[in-house]
């Protein structure tokens, strides 16, 4: 059975999904956690992610990679990445083509990654933990992507994951995801199809982006009605304010300025996430503290929910604004909207629920697990996807999230455009486009409106259709198949013309020679059909035709399609990165599979020592007990010294003469004490029985059991008659 998995990608963490016992679960990690931060480390002699890559952010800043997800298909000098660029620990840099580099310590040498490569990393990373975790191996999977992702940053998305060795079934909206956990696990609560439709806002604040959708539902059907986003509202963006504030007080009152050091601006930011998260349980104020924080200094202060607020009201402002404006580019009115569902790790800052609630007129809920809905519907949505499952009907009618125009050169030589597909269309859908082109020809697809987009670029990409010439002298009617497949992802599909033939001439045929009665003629078939067009209902032979009937004949048609030539801002070597990946993967196994040995030895003098002087200690000689003792103690001296960086060989050969040298004595004589006792308890069984039946005045090998199964010699009746 192939795997049904779901991977909710976020900036912070990521949740991983699997449907599974009729239902769909959210696995944990190497660490027993559901979430897995979105973090990679580089070493000395590997990488690490997840939980392990995030623990040692500190102590290993300059080589850890934070806060990537954003930076997909982007370049180096987009607002975006600079905005986000301080919260990233390690050093980013703008490569010759003007992509971003993620510059680290990698093996010794200083080495570059694109965003790509580091999300390939972590997506490797989530695989491991899935197969773990399931005992199977993980190919297909379906992705959570922001609704506003572009085409250039789904593709580097699905670039990445191939890189990983996953293969995409679909890149799923994160609102729409939302939706299908909310639609599937309350289906029993929705209107059949025949009533209104149930309409629901959700308002889902995580770590980087704040993203609100309006989406109808029916007993089993979804369809999203808008959304809307704000990429400068976030978790993160809320723990800048605080930190921000920490930091004027600590220049006024400790004369350090932690913006200074990379290092210690990372640890202040932690610190006031953490901080945030008290505020948000408690109305007083909560005390701030930093033991050594810089310069040895310990550094104190506090803050108050009040405060945070007051301070975060800007931020406030833009979800106020968000909220409104989809209310009004969708045209629901709040009074229409039956429930509010908040979603992500910041929607429990209580103040976010006080602007919901305002602008809704109703208290927001949260009876969908905030962290891990996304999750569970990309998971849903994986199943509906996989044949391994059958799942109920649900109907989903997702949503175009910016429109689409084709530019194109038109009759008159002149620039052309038309609208193709526009912003809230059902997707995945394929329209139909009439060219009428006399050689060979380009299009190009942009995004029609540059400010509704998060992407200082409309260009999605150019298609060259090829080998286009004149029929008879005049232009041929080009039919363009325009496509928004599932991942959201904008191509021109085919380009073909259809051709109109006259209808082929007959040739001439030899007469036919009557066949023989009782012989089948030349086809060998001989059989015989009804010819319903008979006044009479007579039958004739098949094939057969009145002399000088002829059959009417249609025109041809032939359909030609012409080959087309993508070109698209995506100039990733994805070959070469897959290569490297492999690389790397197995370098970390390496490394792994030398500390599991290395462990193993170390366990072994742990484990042996207690041994001899416990449980084994009667079968070890009173000559070898300080000999043993010895050989375990240099072993492990050696460890901590010449053995710590050692190489898996040295490790096994090392173990493998404890083995012999120690436990292989020791384990002879308790496996010869074992058989000993095992004789002595079944010879004194036998002696037991012979005994027992000796005193029955039989022997033992002539009596036969109750079941009859061996001869019976004595049988003679008691005088009562019993056996």
């Amino acid at each position: 059975m192939s795997s049904v998995v779901g991977f909710d990608f976020g900036n912070m963490n990521c949740y991983i999904s699997v449907a599974r016992q009729g239902g769909i679960d959210v696995l944990t990690n190497d660490y027993s956690l559901h979430a897995t931060p979105s973090c990679v480390a580089f070493g000395q002699k590997n990488r690490v992610m997840g939980v392990a890559a995030r623990q040692q952010v500190f102590t290993n800043f300059k080589n850890t990679v934070l806060n990537f997800k954003h930076f997909l298909g982007r370049k180096y000098n987009d607002p975006v990445v600079q905005q986000i660029k301080e919260f990233v620990p390690c050093d980013v840099v703008e490569l010759p083509n003007g992509n971003i580099g993620f510059k680290v310590n990698y093996l010794s040498e200083d080495r570059i990654f694109s965003t790509e490569q580091i999300t390939a990393s972590f997506l490797f990373k989530l695989k491991q933990i899935t197969e773990t975790q399931i005992g199977q191996k993980v190919t297909d999977c379906v992705i959570s992507v922001p609704f506003f992702f572009t085409d250039l940053q789904r593709r580097a998305l699905l670039a990445a994951s191939k890189i990983a060795g996953l293969n995409v079934l679909k890149l799923v909206h994160e609102s729409t995801s939302i939706g299908i956990a909310y639609g599937i696990y309350k289906s029993g609560l929705l209107p059949p199809e025949a009533e209104p439709a149930k309409i629901v806002a959700f308002v889902d604040v995580g770590h980087s982006t704040v993203q609100a959708t309006l989406a109808s539902f029916h007993e089993r059907k979804l369809t999203v009605l808008g959304s809307t986003f704000d990429l400068t509202v976030g978790g993160m963006h809320f723990d800048a304010v605080i930190r921000d504030h920490f930091r004027q007080e600590l220049i006024q009152n400790y004369k350090i300025d932690p913006k200074s050091s990379p290092k210690h601006w990372l640890r202040l930011l932690d610190e006031c996430e953490k901080l945030k998260k008290q505020m948000s349980a408690n109305v007083t104020a909560i005390p701030f503290h930093i033991e050594c924080f810089m310069n040895d200094k310990d550094v104190t202060g506090k803050m108050a929910r009040a405060q945070f607020e007051e301070l975060a009201e800007p931020l406030f402002a833009k979800i106020r604004t968000l909220l409104t404006n989809l209310l009004k580019e969708t045209g629901v009115q709040a009074k229409d909207v039956s429930e509010v569902e908040l979603i992500g790790g910041s929607s429990r800052i209580p103040f976010i629920k006080q602007i919901v609630a305002h602008l809704f007129n109703r208290e927001p809920k949260t009876t969908m697990n905030q962290d891990e809905a996304v999750a569970r519907g990309a998971g849903m949505m994986c199943a509906i996807l996989s044949p391994s499952f059958k799942v109920k009907e649900f109907n989903i009618k997702d949503y175009v999230p910016f429109d689409i125009k084709l530019v194109y050169q038109g009759a008159g030589g002149g620039k052309a455009e038309t609208t193709v597909f526009k912003q809230a269309e059902d997707f995945p859908f394929a329209k139909m486009l009439t060219l009428m082109k006399t050689e060979s020809f380009s299009v190009v697809g942009m995004y029609e409106k540059p400010n509704e987009i998060p992407f200082p670029d409309t260009y999605i990409g150019s298609w060259e259709v090829r080998e286009v010439t004149p029929l008879n002298g005049e232009p041929r009617k080009i039919k363009a198949k325009l496509r928004m497949d599932g991942h959201g992802i904008f191509s021109l599909a085919s380009a073909t013309t259809t051709e109109e033939l006259p209808p082929e001439e007959d040739e001439p045929m030899e007469p036919a020679t009557e066949a023989p009665k009782d012989q089948p003629m030349a086809d060998g078939t001989g059989e015989t059909q009804q010819n319903e067009n008979s006044q009479n209902n007579g039958s004739q032979k098949e094939g057969e035709q009145k002399q000088g009937e002829k059959k009417e004949k249609k025109p041809r048609k032939i359909t030609t399609e012409y080959p087309i030539v993508e070109n698209v801002p995506f100039t990733l070597n994805v070959d070469e990165c897959i290569l490297a990946e492999q690389e790397m993967q197995a370098r970390d196994f390496e490394v792994k599979a030398t500390a599991d040995a290395k462990n193993a030895v170390e366990e072994f003098c742990y484990s042996m020592r207690d041994k001899i002087s416990g449980e084994l200690a009667e079968f070890v000689l009173p000559e070898e007990i300080e000999i043993f003792q010895s050989l375990l103690q240099a072993t492990e001296d050696w460890l901590y010294d010449e053995g710590e960086d050692a190489e898996k060989p040295v490790y096994v050969h090392r173990l493998n003469e404890l083995k012999s040298q120690i436990e292989a004595p020791i384990l002879e004589r308790y496996q010869k004490k074992v058989q000993e006792e095992r004789s002595r308890k079944e010879a004194e069984e036998k002696a037991k029985a012979a005994a027992a039946e000796a005193a029955k005045g039989q022997p033992a090998e002539e009596k036969m059991d109750e079941t009859g199964d061996s001869p019976q010699v004595n049988k003679e009746k008691s005088p009562k008659g019993k056996k």
